[in-house]
């Protein structure tokens, strides 16, 4: 929008004229940017409070998306100085008529899911649930889970070293059966098997960092139970 001239409404008065001639307020333009400016400057503090700078002792937690790819708030976040990662998985690349290729892309090993490093704290989980993307934190009443640093590293190491990547092998579960997870970091954890997701992969329910998740385990790594 451009202002083009200005012009007289009263004496104590003043307004813009936009392209179109339409009056706009100049004292309701000043408050409503005063405002947008305070709401900037009060979401860049709270965020402040999750940089990988503060000092303290540091939890992981887990983030929801909303909206928006998990790699994009990944990658959003580090660059607002948060310790975020998402761990990922090797999955092949298809041709038209699912003829498979030698291509492969990076795909979440937890989709809806981005893990941050921060110290705890009323403002930075305020700071964080405002960034564009942001639906919740994992937890329950409200209250954010902590994950394990232990629990948290072995989950990065196997991904790092490729334990979720796609293997393919023939299956005869069926929906709705019991199942138990051979490898990574749910080995021998116990679910039920609730559909299926391509790349001959699975969604189990199975219970993860302080609530029940649903988790995609590749058809290779599950075995039936009874």
């Amino acid at each position: 929008m451009m202002a083009v001239n200005v012009k007289q409404l009263s004496d104590a008065q003043h307004a813009w004229l936009d392209d179109e001639g339409n009056a706009i307020n100049i004292d309701r333009a000043w408050k409503k940017s005063d405002k947008v400016m305070a709401e900037r400057r009060l979401e860049q503090g709270l965020l402040a409070a999750a940089r990988k700078d503060v000092s303290g002792e540091r939890r992981w937690f887990a983030l929801r998306t909303l909206g928006v790819g998990e790699i994009e708030l990944c990658s959003q976040l580090i660059d607002s100085g948060v310790d975020a990662v998402v761990p990922v998985k090797k999955v092949q690349m298809k041709r038209r008529f699912k003829v498979e290729t030698r291509r492969f892309v990076h795909k979440p090993v937890l989709r809806g899911l981005v893990f941050v490093s921060l110290v705890p704290s009323t403002e930075c989980f305020a700071g964080l649930l405002r960034v564009k993307g942001v639906a919740a934190f994992v937890g329950t009443d409200g209250m954010p889970h902590a994950i394990g640093e232990a629990e948290m590293r072995k989950f990065m190491d196997l991904a790092q070293a490729g334990a979720f990547d796609e293997r393919y092998a023939p299956t005869g579960l069926v929906v709705g059966e019991k199942v138990k997870i051979g490898v990574g970091p749910f080995a021998a954890f116990e679910g039920v098997l609730t559909g299926y997701a391509k790349g001959r992969t699975a969604r189990v329910l199975t219970w993860l960092f302080g609530r029940e998740h649903v988790v995609e385990v590749k058809l290779a790594n599950l075995e039936k139970l009874g």
